[in-house]
This record gives structure tokens, sequence and C-alpha cells, in this order.
């Protein structure tokens, strides 16, 4: 009783000091809670922080300083706070510093890249995906993410802008693994990759992907799913005001031309479907520039040409075809961007475009009855032309043969129509053979009612035979005979370790495509631009991580991210000190004389 009597701060020698420190650190505490809640919002959005100066008052500041100010008009202590150490200079303390502000975007990305490592630790089974870009300043970044479940939702995450130095495969391989291993992930759980084509990523013997398999077997290899008139009718029209407004005043409300963007390929959709939606329009429209005495000749000239070009029936016919083909493509790739998605409905779209694309071979006559009713009097260029005999030469014993020359209709639909849906029909199958091998390894989970016993058992077998160490095959077996029951019972937090939870949670982790890379380097040239390009690496990354994955950024409560950056920063003094240091003021001049010789006599 009297420890603890002794022990109350109350009637104490120090229980003024321990107050006023309180009061202090309460103080300072509210302070940096601001500067927390500011700095998530910029970071959130992407934005930049520093302006021309730091100097508080000045409207060159920068966004961060210049929302603290806005802050500090309906809040009187940041308000007090800005009065008293505002512009302070060097040596004293703020906390409005641009260091301090670096400061805590790194603790503050360095904590949400914890989180997402927690949660993929938690998750166990991932699935990873990288791919490579550089940015403004030359430097080459390997962007990498991270695929796994979250309360049975597949989640994407951004991890981390690595700089890399090359693309060969053995270098990549050993980033990757460095990364994963000094992050403790262990690659054992890697359940999955996904990459873009390029024979260094995508490579079956000697890519990234099969040394990534070489230090786990299971990581299965998904493939990244992923006109110049139409330029140069684009490049004229935006090339001056005049003209783009004779555009629009005839397209009325229709879309106008689009440009081609090297990243977007929903772009390529856009300028297909704006051209063949106002085919009419815009030569109406090129017709009247070709009219106008006022313009320049060379634009009179050029107007002419590309209205000329465009009222082909080749071209015609090509708007049609591509306008056809890309709207569902485009409809096919915006669901295959999902996060979301898993195998199974990601075979199934693609399997149905591949099955539309094909289709389309029969449909030739059809593409050109649409392009001849815009025009009538348009026919195949090269019915107008003079034919051409070609001379054949026929070697000895060949005998005599006939050779055979289309012409209109039948040489446009054999060299052009058809190429283009071979084409695309063969890439699709590229990719969708992998996917289905897949997804017929999980195939089982969606048709239990169908299968029979021993199919069920077979399916169990080969199953159990490729993920041998997560999964039994008895235990598999017997557990899909259960299966519904299992679904009706089981909740969202319950802690479970049967076999069929971890079978759906490795088809729930497999990568599907890497639009989440894409999106990345979108974010990168937004956050390091013109005006931030030296920017260093440690802050790009913190930066990166608070704007890509804002939605668990604004969930993390920052509360212990003060509490680490005060312990950082204290500069702590023995009570013993602080209080010789009060008491000392108190004495006369004579006292701490004469306390200044016995201090040295003792000694």
């Amino acid at each position: 009783m009297t420890y603890l009597a002794r022990s109350k701060a109350v009637g104490r020698v120090d229980t003024d000091l321990l107050s006023q420190r309180k009061k202090e650190v309460n103080y300072w505490r509210n302070v940096l809670e601001r500067i927390v809640a500011v700095i998530k919002f910029l970071a959130s959005r992407g934005l930049p922080f520093r302006g021309d100066n730091e100097i508080v008052g000045s409207p060159n500041n920068g966004n961060y300083l210049g929302c603290m100010e806005l802050l500090s008009e309906f809040d009187p202590l940041l308000a007090n706070h800005l009065k008293t150490f505002g512009n302070p200079g060097k040596g004293n303390i703020s906390y409005l510093s641009a260091n301090i502000c670096n400061e805590f975007i790194n603790v503050m990305g360095k904590q949400v890249l914890k989180e997402i490592v927690n949660e993929v630790k938690l998750a166990k089974y991932f699935s990873i995906s990288v791919d490579s870009t550089p940015d403004l300043s030359h430097v080459d970044q390997l962007t990498f993410i991270i695929r796994y479940v979250k309360n049975c939702v597949p989640v994407e995450r951004f991890l981390k802008f690595i700089p890399i130095k090359e693309h060969k495969s053995e270098y990549l391989a050993e980033i990757i693994l460095s990364f994963l291993d000094s992050h403790g992930i262990p690659i054992k759980d890697c359940r999955g990759q996904s990459y873009d084509n390029a024979s260094n990523m995508s490579g079956k013997y000697s890519g990234l992907q099969a040394r990534i398999k070489d230090k786990c077997e299971f990581a299965t290899f998904v493939p990244c799913v992923g006109h110049s008139l139409n330029l140069k009718l684009y490049n004229f029209f935006s090339g001056s005001t005049y003209r783009w407004n004779k555009l629009i005043e005839h397209l009325d409300s229709k879309k106008v031309v689009k440009s081609l963007s090297q990243t977007r390929w929903s772009a390529r959709a856009d300028a297909v479907s704006a051209l063949h939606n106002g085919h009419k329009q815009i030569i109406e429209a090129l017709m009247s520039i070709t009219k106008d005495s006022e313009q320049p000749r060379e634009t009179r000239d050029e107007a002419f040409s590309v209205s000329r070009k465009i009222i082909n029936l080749e071209f015609m016919i090509l708007t049609e075809i591509w306008s056809c083909i890309l709207e569902r493509i485009d409809k096919t790739s915006n669901n295959l961007q999902k996060k979301t998605i898993t195998l199974d409905i990601a075979t199934n779209l693609l399997t149905s475009l591949d099955d539309f694309i094909n289709n389309l071979r029969d449909k030739f006559d059809d593409f050109e009855s649409s392009a001849k009713e815009k025009n009538p009097e348009s026919d195949y260029k090269d019915l107008s032309q003079r034919k051409r005999v070609k001379s054949s030469r026929q070697s000895f014993f060949d005998g005599s043969g006939s050779s055979v020359q289309l012409y209109g209709k039948d040489k446009f639909k054999v060299e052009t129509f058809f190429p283009i849906i071979d084409t695309l029909s063969v890439h699709l199958k590229q990719r969708l053979s992998l996917y289905k091998d897949i997804n017929q390894r999980f195939g089982l989970f969606f048709s239990l009612k169908t299968l029979s016993s021993t199919a069920l058992r077979q399916c169990c077998k080969e199953f159990a035979k490729i993920y041998y160490e997560d999964v039994n095959e008895a235990e598999l077996e017997m557990e899909c005979l259960h299966l519904k029951e299992y679904l009706e019972h089981v909740s969202e937090n319950e802690e479970t370790d049967n076999i069929l939870e971890i079978a759906l949670r490795i088809f729930l982790s497999m990568m599907v495509t890497n639009c989440s890379g894409e999106r990345s380097f979108s974010k990168l040239k937004r956050i390091k631009n013109e005006l931030r390009s030296t920017m260093l690496q440690e802050r790009l990354n913190s930066l990166s991580l608070m704007s890509i994955e804002c939605d668990m950024f604004k969930n993390i409560d920052f509360k212990e991210v003060i509490d680490d950056f005060a312990n950082l920063k204290s500069r702590k003094q023995k009570l013993k000190t602080q209080l010789r240091g009060r008491l000392w003021r108190h004495f006369d001049p004579t006292t701490r004389d004469n306390m200044k010789v016995l201090k040295v006599t003792n000694t």
C-alpha cells in the first residue's frame, strides 16, 4: 500500500512536470493527427506535395501546406500552431517541414505494405504477375502484383516498383525471389503466374515462368489477355480549331473521331466506332472544307485526299468488320479486367469470343451490303483498273496449268477478310488452350451434380496428383460429396483447414490477367511526372502504394504510426536531469557558484 501510494503522481515532487509533459504530448499528437490526415488525402489521390517554397502564407507553398492552411481556418488548434510555429527557421520544431512530411510518407507506405504482406501470409496461397515499363527518368520499373483470397473473395494488390537493369529471365527471377524472401513470403505457396507474351517472360523452357516453376512446381502459368487512316483523320481535324468545329457541326450529337492510345486497347474500339457511326457526316465535313475558298490550298487538297480514301468500298467494308469485332472484343476485355474474375468465367468469355469470330467467316456478304448502303455507287478498286496478266514459266514435265487470278469481291475476301478472321482465331485459341487446361483441373467443383462417382473419383485423383502437397485424394473425394452441405453452414470468419477449402482457395488465387500491372503503370506516369522526375525510389513506392491501394490505405488506423514516429524522433532526457535544470534556474548566482565548487570538490 505504501508503494502504491508513493507511485501516484498526485503529491509527488514531479507532479507539475508530468502534467506539463502530458499536456505537450497531447498537443503534438493532435498536430500530428492533422498532418497524417492531410498526407492521406493527398497521397490517396496521387497529388503532389511540394511547391516553390515552404513558407506558410505563400500562394506557392504547395498542396501540403495549402491544405494545412485551409484546415486552420476551421480548426483553432491548427490555426494557433501555424501562428506560433509557422516559418520557424532551422533548428525549431514545427513538424511542418518537407523532411518530416517525407518521413511520414515512408512510414505510412511501409505500414500499407506490412498490412498486405500480413494478408498474403494469412491467405497462404497466392499468384504473381510482373511487368516492366520505363518511367519518365528512363528507369525501367518492374511492377509486382500479387493475388490471394481474403474473406472468400479474390483480391489483387500492388506491392512495389522495383528498378531493374536488364530483362534476362535469370535476373528477373532472382529479383522476384529475393523480394518475396525479404518479406517472408514463401515461394512454395505460389500457385500461379501471369506475364505478357515476351519470350523472356512466358518462355516455356528458359523464360521467367519456367525459372519460377523450378522453385515452385505448382506455380502454373496463365497467359496475359490483354488504323493509320483513322489517325490521319484525327490529326487533320484536331490540327485546327476551325476544322474541329466544322466536324462537330456536321456530327451533331455523334461521337467525334478519336486518337489511338498506346496503352488503352479500348481506344481502338472507340476510334473505329466513331468512324463507323459518323462516316457520312465526316465525309460531309471534309467536302465542306474542300469547297471553302478561304482555306489554304494545302488544307483543301488534304481534305479532298482523305475524303477520297474513306469512300472506297474496301475501306467501308473494313470499318464494318472491325466495328463488329472490336465492339465484342472490348466488352469481353472489360469483363476480363475485373480484379475478382475467376478462371472459369474467363474461360467461358474467351470461348464465346472465339465462337463469335469463327461464325463471322460466313457473314462477309452482310458486311459488304452494309457498306454499299452508305455509298451505292462505290465498287472495288481493282475492277476499274487494267487487269495485269502474270507471266508464268512452265518447267519441263510440269504440264499445262492455268493461273488463277482473283478480282473484286473474291480477292478482297480471300486476301483480306479471311486472314483477319483466321489470325484472330489462332491467337485466341493459343490463349484459350491454357485457360481450358487449368480450368479443367478445377472443373469438378462446378459440375458435381452431373459427375458420376467414377468420374468424380478420377477427377479427384488427377487434382491430388498435381497438388499433392496441399490435398489428399481420399479426403477430397469425401468432401466433394458433401460440398453442398458444407457451403450452407460455413461462415466467412470460420477457421477451417479442410481439403476442399484449400482446393477452392487455390482456384480463386489463380491469376487470370495482368491488368492490375497495367493500371499501376498509369499511376506511375501520374505520380512520377515531369515536375517530379527526380523523386527517389523509396518515396515513389510509398506514394504508389498509398494511391493504388487507397481502399486499404484509408481504413488503416495510423495511431501506431504516430507512436512509431514519436519514438523515432524522441529526444528523451532523464527526469532527474530535467528536474535539476528547472531547480538550477531558481538558485541565486552565489548559491550556483558554491554548488559548482562543491561539485568539483566531491569529484
